[in-house]
Order: C-alpha cells, then sequence, then structure tokens
C-alpha cells in the first residue's frame, strides 16, 4: 500500500488504519487514520455536491463513508492519540505538510464528479491551513486535554495499549 500511496482512497487509507490498530501498530494507525481524514475532509469539499446524486452513486455514497468512518473509528484512534499530544502534533503535522501536494483525485475517484480543477488548489490550501488550528490547540491546551481524559475515564482506557513499531519505517 505504501508503494501506491498517491493512489490510495481515503477509505482504504481507513481500513489499514483499523488494521494496523488492531495488530497494534497504533502510532503508524494515527498517521494512516490521519491521513485518510485529510483526504475524506478534502474528497467532501472538491466534490461537487450538486451532481453528487443519491443513495448508490459514488459521489453521496463516498460522502457518506467519510463520516461514518469518522464517526466509527475516531474514538478509538484518537483515544489513543490525544494520549500523546506531543506524537499527535508531529503527525498533524507531517499529514499537513504532505496534503499540501495535490493530487488527481479525479484518477482516484473516476466515476465522481468534482469542482473545477481551478478551485482545487485554493481549497486544499484552506483545508491544509485550517489544520494549524488543531496543532495550535494541540500545543496551547495540552495540559488541559490530559485533565478532560483523566476526568472522562479516556485517559485510564487508552494509556495501557501498547505500540509496536512497524518494520521499515
Amino acid at each position: 500500500m505504501k508503494k501506491d500511496w498517491d493512489q490510495l482512497t481515503f477509505p482504504e487509507l481507513y481500513v489499514a488504519a483499523i488494521r494496523l490498530y488492531d495488530l497494534g501498530y497504533r502510532k503508524e494507525a494515527v498517521y494512516w487514520f490521519y491521513t485518510a481524514q485529510y483526504r475524506g475532509r478534502q474528497f467532501g469539499i472538491l466534490l461537487d455536491q450538486s451532481k453528487m446524486g443519491s443513495i448508490g452513486s459514488p459521489g453521496f455514497e463516498l460522502l457518506q463513508a467519510q463520516n461514518a468512518f469518522f464517526q466509527l473509528v475516531g474514538p478509538y484512534i484518537n483515544g489513543y492519540a490525544f494520549g500523546d499530544t506531543d506524537g499527535l502534533v508531529k503527525v498533524v503535522e507531517r499529514v499537513q505538510q504532505e496534503s499540501r501536494k495535490l493530487r488527481d483525485l479525479q484518477s482516484t475517484y473516476p466515476n465522481v464528479t468534482f469542482r473545477s480543477k481551478s478551485e482545487w488548489e485554493s481549497a486544499n490550501t484552506d483545508l491544509a491551513d485550517g489544520m494549524g488550528k488543531l496543532i495550535s490547540t494541540l500545543k496551547e491546551k495540552k495540559d488541559d486535554i490530559r485533565r478532560q481524559r483523566i476526568q472522562q475515564g479516556i485517559e485510564e482506557k487508552f494509556s495501557k495499549l501498547t505500540n509496536k513499531e512497524l518494520a521499515g519505517r
């Protein structure tokens, strides 16, 4: 999958993140998850929603998949990831940097109608720049995040999880 990284769809990245997480490669899963999340959001903002169709249409189904994956997987991977805010900052910064290079979404999602390519660059720049807000929050509210995690029992639930390093990384 790493060989075909630029062509991977966000659902493929989400599924890989889930699998990596389940196999104990949790830090790597966080990276795959945040990459999937970025690409899913990018898909959503560049999709021509007036031409996406409805149930059964690729554009509609993929947009729903983005929301479903985030809702279902997010609590687990974020539950783990937010236990190490410094590490999460590094992941988000990496995804932000890598995602500034725009990929050809039309070849990745051939049966979907996107907005005009002339809009892609600025929309993607806005999306990548928006990640700066998360990075700032993680840095500035680190102690508050930890305190809330402890109060809500999230820290206890996820702090015992181990991580295996992925070979070749």
